[in-house]
């Protein structure tokens, strides 16, 4: 009997002590949100993308660094939600926010109000007004990744026919498509055709490739906006019976297959010689970059105003020759001082003179 009550007691006073623990936690994280306690807010224009993936991996592991908190919201390709959720995170005093504008003419409201807030943004591959800084990646909002793309084809296949495959009507999508029909054209490629992957998964591009092929049997390339459209490129190539050019393995009548964004995918793809080549704009970096940015301004090491207006992140485009060096975006280690490697590359603002000389125009 004496010994149940003991062991009755004994746990009484250890739930007690459980629940105290709980409460003291819990007032100490309350107070420390309330002396200041850091929070930084990213718009997730689609969190199952792996693009994405890998630009909130960066954020994530940069605000622990900084010891900060980070909130997310997925946006899941609705403007609308996003306005939605950066409304939210300017009620909830967010001390910066990060986002990839879905649509400038929806966000350009919440923004100024965020700006008005004294609450700093940062986007990557969308300018637009009341944006502190932007990032832009080559690959997506200058012609440099294209006119690679279209060497890379053309050095294998002088006049070699192309088909290329778009996306969803997002500025950046376009941008880089009309890129690649006019780096072809100039490198004295011949486009078979361009049609546009709507639903930005492989399936839908393995079925446009594969009615493509039956018409154009003796195309030489196919260029595509993104990586899972060179997944499902490479799909419909290899179901007909063709092989896929490997710059490590070059062979003579395989075709060419590229993608963008260096995704973890993409990169086991061109490992194993699924697709020949993708281009990478370090996204998870870029992602970290950003969070860092805004750490310098809110904790006073950089006054708002002296925001770049543009910061340039060189692509690097991943084939067979190179794919034993790559470092796969979830698993690289993210340290502070990120950020200069890219404000040390470019901020000219005249890197996107001609994106946004297109948007203007759509």
């Amino acid at each position: 009997m004496a010994k149940e009550l003991i062991m009755k007691n004994a746990w009484k006073i250890s739930t007690q002590l459980i629940v105290a623990f709980a409460i003291v936690c819990f007032v100490m994280g309350a107070a420390a949100h309330a002396a200041g306690e850091l929070e930084f807010a990213e718009s997730n224009p689609v969190a199952s993308n792996q693009h994405q993936m890998a630009f909130h991996y960066g954020k994530e592991q940069m605000c622990k660094l900084v010891h900060a908190r980070f909130i997310s919201a997925d946006a899941n390709l609705s403007p609308a939600k996003q306005v939605a959720d950066i409304n939210t995170f300017i009620q909830q005093k967010v001390n910066g926010i990060t986002s990839w504008t879905l649509d400038q003419g929806a966000a350009t409201a919440v923004y100024q109000r965020a700006h008005d807030a004294g609450i700093p943004i940062v986007t990557e591959n969308s300018p637009g007004q009341f944006v502190n800084t932007v990032f832009v990646q080559e690959q997506n909002v200058t012609r440099k990744a294209q006119e690679d793309a279209a060497r890379l084809i053309a050095g294998v296949y002088p006049g070699g026919k192309i088909i290329i495959v778009g996306g969803e009507p997002v500025p950046y999508i376009l941008y880089v498509t009309r890129n690649m029909q006019n780096a072809a054209k100039e490198a004295g490629l011949k486009v078979l055709a361009r049609q546009d992957n709507l639903t930005d998964q492989a399936n839908g591009a393995h079925q446009i490739v594969q009615d493509l092929m039956t018409k154009y049997p003796d195309v030489n390339a196919i260029w595509c906006f993104n990586d899972r459209s060179a997944l499902g490129a490479s799909a419909a190539v290899r179901a007909m019976g063709k092989k896929v050019y490997d710059t490590a393995r070059p062979k003579e009548g395989g075709i060419i297959i590229t993608g963008m964004n260096g995704t973890a995918e993409a990169l086991d793809a061109v490992k194993a010689g699924v697709i020949t080549a993708t281009y990478g704009g370090q996204s998870e970096k870029v992602g970290a970059a950003e969070v860092e940015l805004l750490y310098r301004v809110a904790s006073g090491k950089m006054a708002a105003k002296d925001m770049p207006s543009v910061i340039v992140c060189p692509y690097k485009r991943w084939d067979g020759a190179n794919i034993g060096k790559v470092v796969y975006p979830l698993k690289r280690k993210i340290r502070m001082g990120v950020l200069d490697e890219f404000i040390n590359y470019s901020t000219d603002p005249k890197t996107i003179d001609d994106f946004l000389l297109f948007v203007k125009k759509l």
